[in-house]
């Protein structure tokens, strides 16, 4: 058997799957190191993500953050637009 499509790693490691059509590729993950260290890395991003709190998402920066990235992108676009020697 070849390796595991990368989206099927994803099912086994969402657990979204049956086990009749798990069986073949656990199988392969069993004898395969390539595509078992996969499924382990995406079988942990899968827990961290599920174990993430509304406290750990991110928050919109203030106001004040917003003008300052404006402001500094609108100098980088004129200082671009300008003819070279000016």
């Amino acid at each position: 058997m070849a390796h595991l499509e990368p989206a099927r790693l994803v099912e086994l490691a969402l657990g979204s799957t049956t086990l009749s059509e798990d069986t073949e590729a656990l199988r392969h993950v069993s004898t395969c190191r390539p595509c078992r260290e996969q499924l382990r890395r995406m079988a942990r991003v899968v827990v961290l993500a599920r174990s993430v709190d509304a406290a750990d998402l991110p928050i919109a920066p203030l106001g004040r953050v917003w003008q300052r990235i404006t402001r500094e992108l609108s100098r980088t676009t004129e200082w671009t637009q300008q003819p070279p020697g000016e």
